[in-house]
């Protein structure tokens, strides 16, 4: 019998337990007055008997330990369908061992149930997630963080935190906001960093809220909703001011009173008409911030279009240059492809130029720098009178400013994943507009 283990003891000590008996049986029989034959017949089968009970103890014990054995490694590859077969009524430890895998059954249930709860957690969440294990390389990464990377997990998972550009957000800090220029968005971020141990070894947990564009969103859609209410009352007022007071003097004229009689109100009727056009033409301006459209985004060179600007505004005296080593200049070869909607980032940059002319900033220096694209609008104006309402519509420090060329402006950019600031200038007076951009490996620059 091939035997192994506890089933090879178990053999051994049945034969061992029972060879006193076989041996007192072998006695007694050889001494009997019995033919030969009887005698051996008679030995034999008892013989037979001791190794058969023997032989099948070590038998059932042998089946029970593979039971168990294959049930304790289903066990671990989760898998809890097997059952241990009770010999009889009262087998408490069949009993016992079934009720184990029960239990440890329902709680791989309710372990997968989490799971799944934290997983769509994770894939609803607006929080980019980022978990990165001792060597600082890339575990997991939710819809929200594949989107700020621009990839799918397959493309990022296993790699390290320099090589995705995240190395500076692990060590950030994380009492402030941070600004961080990623493929698929730009601007300013609140940092989270949490330990945990896997194996017992320290991983990180990276939390990545872009709070700003949360908080702006709100802000923009409740100037919209002002707007679109002060646009309606002001309007129903204007229109039967400005058809009355053509009217009146339309009268005036018919009536033949003496010009000099009339004049002082022929000229209180000039003004009301004059200035209710104003008033029209003022609400039109401002409701343009309640209806900017969506950009019809495709790929054109940026380069080109930034060439154009000294030629559209000749009062700007804007000179071009580039901030990566290349000539001062732009060639009219150099060519820098964009992903966005050309006659947005057209209006974009020209609001940005005219409020540095309207700062007294010219002659102007438009900058760009490749990778990451940014563009830097730098003037030699008064600087920054009061940056905390730089981006509040209507507000103006200029006599004939608007307050809402800058507003557009970081609309457009935040459209095209982008962001806008202005900055005192380090190198001298005036001030610089910066915009940042956010790019795409199969849109618009690389590596952006």
């Amino acid at each position: 019998m091939r035997t192994n283990g506890f089933t090879r003891q178990l053999w051994l000590l049945t034969l061992a337990g029972g060879a006193p008996a076989w041996s007192l049986m072998s006695v007694w029989v050889w001494q009997q007055p019995w033919l030969i034959y009887p005698k051996i017949l008679l030995w034999l089968l008892c013989s037979a008997a001791w190794l058969g009970a023997a032989r099948a103890l070590a038998a059932r014990a042998e089946f029970q330990s593979q039971t168990l054995g294959n049930l304790i490694e289903g066990m671990g590859d989760g898998d809890y369908s097997q059952r241990l077969r009770r010999t009889h009524a009262d087998d408490q430890l069949g009993a016992q061992i079934n009720t184990l895998v029960d239990s440890l059954h329902r709680q791989r249930l309710h372990t997968e149930a989490a799971y799944a709860l934290v997983d769509n957690v994770l894939q609803g969440i607006d929080v980019a997630i980022f978990a990165f294990d001792p060597q600082t390389r890339l575990r997991l990464a939710n819809p929200a963080a594949l989107a700020l990377l621009q990839s799918d997990g397959g493309q990022v998972l296993g790699r390290s935190a320099a090589e995705l550009g995240l190395a500076a957000l692990l060590t950030a800090d994380t009492t402030a906001l941070s600004e961080h220029v990623f493929a698929g968005a730009a601007g300013l971020w609140r940092l989270r960093r949490l330990q945990y141990p896997v194996d017992g070894r320290e991983q990180t947990l990276l939390f990545v809220t872009d709070l700003k564009q949360v908080l702006r969103s709100e802000e923009l859609q409740a100037w919209r909703r002002l707007l679109r209410v002060l646009s309606h009352e002001v309007n129903n007022s204007l229109v039967p001011i400005s058809s009355l007071s053509a009217t009146l003097r339309g009268s005036l004229a018919r009536a033949g009173a003496d010009p000099a009689d009339l004049s002082d109100l022929d000229e209180g009727l000039a003004i009301i008409h004059e200035r209710a056009q104003h008033l029209a033409e003022f609400v039109r301006r401002y409701a343009r911030l309640a209806r900017l459209p969506e950009p019809h985004k495709q790929m054109f060179d940026l380069a080109a279009l930034l060439r154009r600007l000294p030629l559209m505004l000749p009062d700007a005296a804007l000179q071009l240059t580039l901030a990566d080593g290349a000539p001062e200049a732009m060639a009219a070869d150099f060519e820098l492809p964009f992903f966005g909607d050309p006659v947005q980032i057209e209006q974009l940059l020209i609001n940005l130029l005219k409020n540095g002319i309207e700062a007294g900033g010219a002659p102007l220096e438009l900058r760009c720098r490749v990778r990451p694209l940014r563009l830097s609008v730098l003037d030699r104006g008064i600087g920054l009178a009061n940056p905390a309402n730089l981006f509040v519509p209507f507000y103006t420090t200029k006599p004939e400013g608007g307050g809402i060329g800058l507003v557009l402006a970081r609309q457009i950019a935040e459209a095209h994943q982008g962001s806008l600031s202005l900055e005192p200038r380090s190198d001298g007076p005036g001030a610089a507009a910066i915009l940042r951009f956010a790019g795409s490996k199969s849109e618009g620059p690389q590596g952006l």
